[in-house]
């Protein structure tokens, strides 16, 4: 098992990362090797290399999430398998309680491992093609019974100042894609549905007037619709069933797993659950290493350093 020990972590985020071609990640020099005490021969106890190319020692977490930081790499292996391994992912909580590590550093963990399962600027997910179903839900607690009393528009004032809105986009059969927007209007929907949605796809949504209009600007060949404020969900193939799907286990994470989610981290759980969805047909050893060769390439501070 890859977190049995930190060697055989370090090892297998070695294999991950680099195959049988270890190379230099500041250079990318293949001239390397490991740095090893001169009478036992085992590896340095920070698991180091030395490129001979730029004479400079690194390890496998330079260059990735996990650079810089003093947690064991078992724990990280087992952080990755349990974020992966899981439809409604892991808490923080649990984390901690498995590992040992405090809730801030479990946390924050958590956080670089959600980060790596984002699709960097550079290689962008394809746009969705075929049959594509687009929706929008809304994130949060509901009014108290003392507001509610007080006023019968609460729950709608709460809805639309308290709450979070993630839209969605999903080829059926095929990926999701997702992103949290201020407010339900044609001026956000359509540049989502435009950077995500190939032209010329079979449309389906509900009767929302945002994904219609002078506005919208996305050729379809056909835009079905099914109004759920008359209790019609499915007329035909036309229905918005799939993405509510994904919606439905998107929510079902964050209630039953994390409890609470804040405006402010709320779009990495969005794409934790995108990148779950995405990687559904794959076992849970291919997801984990998926995730795992995600973590190339990307930081994530705790607190953004200051320039100079």
């Amino acid at each position: 098992m890859a977190c049995a020990d930190e060697i055989a972590a370090v090892e297998f985020m070695e294999a991950r990362r680099w195959g049988d071609t270890p190379c230099c990640p500041r250079c990318g020099d293949t001239n390397v090797y490991q740095m090893r005490d001169r009478v036992t021969n085992e590896r340095n106890k920070r698991f180091l290399w030395r490129c001979r190319g730029c004479k400079k020692q690194y390890t496998v977490r330079v260059g990735t999430v996990y650079e810089d930081s003093p947690i064991p790499m078992r724990h990280w292996c087992l952080a990755f398998w349990l974020a992966c391994s899981s439809k409604k992912g892991v808490s923080a909580k649990q984390i901690q309680r498995q590992t040992g590590l405090s809730y801030k550093s479990a946390l924050f963990m958590m956080h670089r491992i959600r980060w790596a399962m984002t699709p960097d600027d550079q290689n962008p997910p394809r746009k969705l093609t075929g049959t594509v179903e687009a929706d929008e839900t809304y994130v949060g607690g509901k009014p108290r019974a003392a507001d509610r009393a007080k006023d019968r528009n609460a729950y709608r004032w709460w809805k639309r100042e308290r709450k979070t809105i993630v839209a969605a986009v999903v080829e059926r059969g095929g990926e999701v894609r997702a992103t949290t927007i201020p407010r339900v209007t044609t001026k956000n929907v359509s540049p989502f549905l435009r950077e995500h949605v190939e032209t010329g796809v079979r449309l389906m949504t509900d009767e929302h007037m945002s994904y219609s209009g002078p506005g919208f600007q996305l050729k379809v060949t056909q835009h079905g619709r099914v109004t759920h404020g008359r209790g019609e969900y499915v007329r035909g193939d036309i229905h918005t069933n799939t993405i509510e799907g994904f919606f439905g286990n998107f929510k079902r994470k964050l209630h039953g797993t994390h409890h609470a989610v804040s405006k402010k981290h709320l779009m990495r759980y969005v794409n934790e659950a995108v990148f779950i969805y995405n990687t559904r047909d794959v076992d849970d050893g291919a997801r984990v290493e998926k995730a795992i060769t995600g973590a190339n390439g990307k930081r994530l501070f705790y607190k953004e350093p200051v320039g100079g």
